[in-house]
Order: structure tokens, then sequence, then C-alpha cells
């Protein structure tokens, strides 16, 4: 497996949770945004289809809107390898105060120069 990927997979979520579980620095939301192509799109857990500027819309007014959110990542399996992409699943936690919930994740990423980038997402809401 490309540790690279679970690396990449892990800060990418390192940042979104210290983005919305805390008072983080502006410097958070601009790697965000950094960290998804022009063209990114997901599909959330409830099904709607959510492109770049949306989710960065929304993670611009989301600062601290969950304190203390930790989210866990596990189970990083490259599914395939394509020719400057890589498809990855993984089980994603988050845990807040006494809640938690978990979905399984499928991220499409781009190779570049310097990084792996985010190009589409499909969250799955596992049952509690």
């Amino acid at each position: 497996m490309s540790l690279d990927v679970v690396a990449e997979v892990e800060r990418q979520h390192r940042l979104l949770a210290s983005w919305l579980g805390s008072a983080a620095e502006p410097g958070v939301l601009d790697e965000l945004r950094a960290a998804h192509t022009a063209d990114f799109s997901m599909v959330t857990a409830d099904g709607h289809v959510l492109h770049r500027q949306g989710l960065l819309d929304w993670l611009a007014g989301a600062g601290n809107s969950r304190p203390g959110l930790r989210i866990l990542i596990s189970d990083v399996t490259v599914v395939t390898e394509l020719d400057g992409a890589v498809l990855a699943r993984f089980l994603e936690t988050h845990v807040e105060h006494r809640h938690t919930s978990s979905r399984r994740v499928s991220a499409l990423l781009r190779r570049d120069r310097t990084a792996l980038r985010w190009v589409h997402l499909q969250e799955t809401l596992l049952p509690a």
C-alpha cells in the first residue's frame, strides 16, 4: 500500500477536525482548499452531490462548529492505482462528546508533482 496515501488521508482529516473542532488559524482552511482539485465533487452520507465551491463555502462558515471533534481514520486500503491517480477506501469515525458516527469512504486522489489532491469522495454512513 502507498504510505503517501495513508499519510494524506490522515493529514486531510486532522486538518478537517482541527477546523471544525477548534478555533483553528485561517491557514488550516487554506490547506483544506489547496488539497482539492478544481473539479472536486463528493457524494455526502445523505446522498447529496457537493462540488468544490459548495464544500469550501460550507467549510468557511463551519469553523469551530463542532468543538472537540476528533476524526479517527482506519482500514485505509488502496483499491487501485491508475495512471496518475489512486482510488482508496477507508473508515472514518467522528467522535464528539458522547456521540460517535462512522462512515465508509471511497476517495479518488490525483497525483501532481508535489502532492496527492482530492478529486472525488463518496461517503456511506454506517449504522450505529
